[in-house]
């Protein structure tokens, strides 16, 4: 049986086997497990750096609608991971081979990776804050003025913008060629890096800045990247923490 085979999500639930959901049901607690380690993980490990100060209303507690969205996130993930999943078994542009990791199809794809997935999310974020779709499916992110959950503030949004920016994700993965280890590094740490800019954490580094999306849930109308200020500094859209810290 192949493994890609062990997996019920194209098949119809009439035709589904015991051994097949038995091995989806792990999946999906893999996935569930990998989720919580990630959100947990994050917030323990980073925790010994200083604080971004609190500036902007905090979201002190969960309605019933922010921890249905979060379900029904964490849901949209394990469709995700498992699309991934299937996609570098088969796709020719992947490379699996110990012999096979060179230079470009790791380092230099893994940097690709995020700054084509920004050109896109930056994109895609600007339009979900036009008027006249904002209100509909981005606003409800927005409610959180200072993130501090980490990856609960991170997924606390609409199930149209999760699964599309999730999905960025496979198009990136797609559209440059690399080393299947680039790939599970692009993804964990992509959720990773999403989680921290949820965080109060000040972690400050030369491409990734998690004040800098502190800013933008101050100012919905600036920094707009996910993981890098790169395309936010070309499309003029681009606001330092310091600019209004002071």
């Amino acid at each position: 049986m192949a493994v890609e085979d062990l997996f019920f999500l194209t098949d119809t639930i009439v035709t589904i086997s015991p051994e097949k959901a038995a091995y989806t049901l792990l999946f999906a607690a893999g996935v569930l497990l990998g989720l919580e380690v990630l959100s947990q993980g994050s917030l323990i490990f980073f925790r010994g750096y200083k604080h971004i100060p609190i500036r902007g209303k905090h979201l002190d507690k969960f309605e019933r609608k922010d921890n249905l969205y979060i379900s029904v996130n964490k849901f949209l993930t394990i469709l995700f991971t498992f699309h991934v999943s299937k996609f570098v078994l088969n796709a020719p542009t992947i490379l699996w081979k110990i012999s096979e990791l060179t230079f470009v199809n790791t380092i230099v794809s893994l940097f690709a990776m995020f700054l084509v997935y920004d050109l896109f999310y930056v994109q895609f974020h600007r339009v979900l804050h036009l008027r006249s779709i904002y209100g509909y499916i981005h606003k409800h992110h927005h409610r959180q003025k200072a993130p501090s959950r980490g990856y609960l503030d991170a997924t606390n949004v609409h199930p149209v913008e999760f699964i599309i920016g999730e999905y960025l994700h496979l198009l990136v993965i797609y559209l440059i060629p690399s080393h299947v280890s680039t790939v599970v590094v692009f993804v964990i740490l992509g959720g990773i890096l999403a989680t921290l800019n949820h965080t109060r954490y000040d972690i400050r580094s030369v491409i990734f800045n998690v004040n800098v999306h502190d800013v933008h849930h101050r100012m919905p109308e600036s920094n707009y990247g996910q993981y890098t200020m790169f395309w936010d500094r070309i499309f003029s859209t681009y606001r330092a923490y310091k600019d209004i810290d002071n």
